[in-house]
């Protein structure tokens, strides 16, 4: 079995996070200089894009996308997608997705 392929990085991807570094240390007041702070805004960045993929895998799988399809995007197997983001997967978040209310 092949594993299946990474996200791709590319230039379009360095420079969007490129902008982001220079972004959030514009507004928390720090400079790029500092080997420190880069991994600092770094983790950060990081962290807020996991955080924002339960929800954006919930609504796609809500639309119609397969768990074949959300796994290529996030260069996985659908099964460890769906342990990661299904509301019903035992090892999944319990907190997200939060399904809206009625």
């Amino acid at each position: 079995m092949t594993a299946p392929p990474a996200p791709p990085v590319d230039d379009d991807t360095f420079d969007v996070i490129d902008d982001a570094l220079t972004a959030l240390a514009e507004r928390k007041g720090l400079g790029l200089g500092d080997d420190l702070v880069l991994i600092n805004l770094l983790a950060c960045l990081i962290a807020q894009a996991e955080r924002c993929l339960p929800e954006a895998v919930f609504t796609a799988t809500e639309n119609g996308a397969s768990w074949d399809e959300i796994a290529m995007l996030l260069g996985t197997s659908p099964h460890e997608a769906w342990l990661r983001f299904a509301p019903d997967s035992p090892i999944a978040d319990g907190r997200w997705p939060i399904p809206p209310t009625d």
